[in-house]
């Protein structure tokens, strides 16, 4: 039982690491919105998205199995989704303070 318990212990260790990560990666969005927006270019780029996905499979292709690329894929479609829904309702939001 107390091994179970420190195998747990990791695993919630990780599951903060992660979602710290995604916290900074937010951050870091939202920064990058603001850089295209100072460089008036669209919001919204489904190319990057695109390199984003390629590359989270990329990291599931080398863990030899590990874990699914389907997976990663799939997480990685969900961040960049969600990542671009708030910049997209920021956006809508100041366009209404600005009416």
């Amino acid at each position: 039982m107390e091994r179970l318990q420190e195998i747990r212990r990791r695993i919630d260790e990780i599951d903060d690491a992660i979602a710290e990560l995604l916290i900074k990666r937010m951050k870091y969005a939202r920064q990058a919105k603001a850089e295209k927006i100072r460089m008036k270019m669209p919001v919204t780029d489904l190319q990057r998205e695109k390199e984003v996905v390629a590359r989270w499979r990329a990291h599931a292709r080398r863990a030899n199995n590990e874990v699914s690329e389907d997976l990663l894929r799939r997480i990685a479609e969900l961040v960049t989704e969600y990542t671009r829904m708030e910049e997209l309702k920021e956006e809508k939001e100041m366009e209404r303070e600005t009416e």
